[in-house]
């Protein structure tokens, strides 16, 4: 009888209808929600030379086109190549080179195109990214309706739901959902025109609400179990939004709403009204893959904490020392090796890194290293604001200079010919005639050997890959794969002093025959960076902390062994407890990294640790907490490990689902240092300064310094609290997750 009467005033009213449709349709792209209606604005994409731009000016048919480029949808292809009923975990999706990615179908608009500045645009894009990051392709495969998400991934037609769905415990006994990355409050929604509208819960008695049988809005009332309230359910296709406006309209009576489609919606619709709300804790939004996909759902998780955590270094940034100082953070692009940086027992070492890592404590700012993917990067990367210098023995050279302005060299090196043990036949620059020596092109070693050429030398120039390092090349011509190449002497001294069986053979002299200096790159327009960098290098080269460096990489044969042994890249670890961290990280939701660095932190990787307050194990858990869990012998690996992931997830889940996943991660570890009460105090007391509480770095972490002060501790309801520890705790952690990030991307280590 509804729809019936509903279709009349359509009819009657054809005009105002349709063209409050259009509006409906864009707001439910703008909005695009699963089963419960909204996922809300997603975070800014991670900024990135290989993400496609995601236009959409031209698509007139969401259903049969990608929403982003590079991505298929499921229309017009076979079963065979949407591989239906496959229930296969990651690495079965790597191999196959898909991921299928469940969404619902949109339909087709009829008045206008979509605008390329929707969310919902940047939304699939951010699954897009997923799929990149796992160097697959994303296929979206199109469900009729929201309330077929969940049985389609369950009957293997994709592989992850690419859609927000609320979590609820109806839902967590089907599939298994990542890491929460939102959260919304579910909102009652009614008419200005309303007589008498409710204003409680209680005043939902004797009324009439229309929802989608399968939303999370559903599940919020049968758990309120509201006594004389009807619910008529809404057909599965229409979207929330679409349900709101008839409601503003007075062709529904009541329905939920989350907030933030219901303020999406008022911007058209302004007779909706959100009258009060059903949650004020908020439910968290999550996306959901099968129960047996562990793997892939630790990937997500490690792909969503990796851009939360890291995307302050993201964006474009073309400052000088003066903005470099306020924004608080030094970035610098450089390479992982032996020489420039690198991961060494869970800690970031090597040579430049050190000397940076000085010039940062001096500006009193962050330092954050960037591993670019391969040496041709680092220019590019450097001009377009990926970074704020170059720190990765650069050879200060004519043509470099018209892109990049060069501080004062910090070390002399002369480039060298490297040959096999065995080789005897190459002692002078001629011996080189007819030979094939491989080197980077973007190198100052192929220009070296170009003059060569043109000098008359018949010496024949492979281009090696632009992502090896030199270290490598040397590595291969020790093992025969390639006959010769070129090195600086200081990257050659680490590989003969490590034991690689080569040997250095003449010299290539520059046209000065001087020494080449290896400097520090910057903008052009960085000038007050570049004088700062000249005073450094004058202050510290060759002075103590140099030459301690100076001998710790290139001269002690004991440290460079063990750099070389325990590098992560070449044994792909970080730390000896990798497996079992990697083990509890998949089952609690949270990047494995991130935890490995809270190890360290604490422990050292250590399992015999102990500390005063008598913390034991890997991550120093308390015995009595411990107990409380059900671990009785935290100094065993596996159990202490167990525990200490078991109570940082149970820290994570204390927050509120709708602030950021990486802001809940900052003040869960601080919680785990001082305790959750500390931490509430602190966002108190910067709720009280005027602060962000919702927001750690740089403002409740100031609040929780103030909490060591006895003015601001007799007014906690938790007292005393040595502020500075979890301050400087949660700042350790973050830096040394984002340096293992950096190190093992470049090395592509696997999930």
């Amino acid at each position: 009888m509804y729809e019936a009467v509903k279709a009349m005033r359509v009819t009657e009213a054809r005009g105002r209808t349709v063209l409050r449709r259009r509006w409906i349709y864009i707001a439910c792209l703008t909005l695009y929600l699963t089963d419960i209606g909204c996922i809300g604005a997603p975070p800014a994409p991670i900024t990135s030379t290989s993400a496609p731009a995601r236009e959409l000016d031209a698509v007139k048919n969401p259903g049969s086109k990608p929403l982003v480029e590079g991505a298929s949808t499921s229309a017009g292809l076979s079963e065979e190549a949407l591989h239906l009923g496959e229930l296969i975990d990651l690495p079965e999706i790597l191999a196959r080179g898909t991921l299928r990615l469940l969404v619902v179908s949109r339909g087709e608009p009829t008045q206008f195109l979509p605008r390329k500045d929707l969310p919902i645009v940047e939304f699939i894009g951010l699954a897009e990214q997923l799929a990149q990051y796992l160097g697959v392709e994303p296929v979206l495969v199109e469900v009729p309706a929201y309330h077929r998400l969940i049985p389609s991934l369950l009957s293997g037609r994709g592989d992850m739901i690419a859609e927000m769905l609320t979590i609820t415990p109806q839902r967590k006994k089907k599939v298994a959902f990542a890491r929460a990355v939102a959260g919304v409050r579910e909102v009652v929604v009614g008419s200005a025109d309303m007589k008498a509208p409710p204003e409680t819960i209680k005043d939902l008695k004797g009324r009439v609400i229309h929802i989608r049988k399968s939303s999370a809005y559903a599940d919020t009332l049968q758990r309120l179990a509201i006594e004389g309230l009807t619910i008529v359910p809404v057909d599965e296709r229409i979207h929330t939004a679409e349900i709101i406006s008839d409601v503003a309209s007075g062709d529904r009576p009541l329905t939920i709403a989350d907030a933030p489609i219901l303020a999406a919606v008022q911007g058209y619709e302004p007779r909706a009204r959100g009258l009060f709300t059903l949650n004020d804790e908020g439910r968290a939004l999550a996306w959901a893959v099968r129960p047996g996909s562990a793997k892939l759902l630790s990937a997500i998780d490690q792909f969503q904490t990796e851009r939360a955590v890291i995307a302050e270094l993201r964006p474009l940034f073309l400052g000088d020392l003066e903005a470099i100082k306020s924004r608080g953070v030094l970035r610098v692009l450089t390479r992982n090796n032996a020489v420039s940086f690198f991961i060494h027992r869970g800690r970031p070492v090597g040579f430049e890194y050190e000397l940076v890592r000085m010039l940062a404590d001096e500006l009193h700012v962050r330092l954050a290293m960037i591993v670019a993917p391969d040496r041709a990067s680092l220019i590019p990367w450097l001009r377009e604001g990926k970074g704020d210098l170059i720190a990765a023995s650069l050879t200060v050279s004519e043509d470099r200079a018209e892109d990049v302005i060069f501080s004062r060299p910090y070390m002399f090196v002369d480039e060298v010919v490297v040959h096999p043990e065995e080789e005897r036949g190459i002692q002078t620059i001629n011996d080189l005639d007819t030979k094939v020596v491989h080197v980077r092109r973007s190198s100052t070693y192929w220009r070296s050997l170009k003059r060569l050429q043109r000098k008359g030398l018949s010496l024949q120039l492979v281009p090696a890959p632009e992502w090896l390092e030199t270290e490598e090349l040397i590595e291969q011509v020790a093992q025969g794969t390639i006959p010769l190449t070129v090195a600086d002497s200081h990257i050659l001294q680490v590989e003969q002093t490590y034991g690689t069986t080569v040997k250095a053979g003449p010299i290539l002299a520059s046209p000065s025959s001087n020494q080449k200096g290896l400097a520090f790159a910057v903008r052009p327009n960085s000038r007050a960076l570049k004088a700062y960098l000249d005073a450094f290098v004058k202050r510290t080269y060759r002075g103590l902390a140099y030459n301690i460096f100076k001998k710790k990489y290139f001269k002690s044969s004991k440290k460079i062994r063990s750099f070389k042994e325990f590098r992560v890249g070449k044994t792909k670890e970080i730390s000896p407890f990798d497996p079992t961290i990697k083990k509890y990280a998949r089952r609690y939701g949270l990047d494995w990294r991130l935890l490995v660095a809270q190890a360290y932190v604490e422990s050292g990787f250590d399992a015999k640790a102990k500390s005063w307050v008598g913390a034991t194990g890997v991550f120093q858990v308390l015995v009595s907490t411990g107990k409380s869990m059900g671990f009785n012998r935290l100094s065993d690996p596996e159990q202490g490990i167990h525990a200490g992931v078991r109570y940082m997830s149970q820290m994570v889940e204390r927050f509120d689902p709708e602030l950021p996943l990486d802001e809940r991660l900052w003040f869960a570890l601080a919680a785990y240092n001082a305790g959750y009460g500390h931490v509430y105090d602190a966002r108190r007391l910067a709720r009280k300064k005027g602060w962000d509480a919702d927001r750690w770095f740089a403002n409740v972490e100031r609040a929780m310094r103030l909490l060591a002060q006895p003015v601001y501790a007799r007014g906690a309801r938790h007292g005393y609290c040595r502020g500075e520890e979890p301050v400087a705790y949660v700042r350790s952690i973050r830096d040394l997750y984002i340096s293992y990030q950096e190190v093992l991307n470049a090395n592509d280590v696997s999930f």
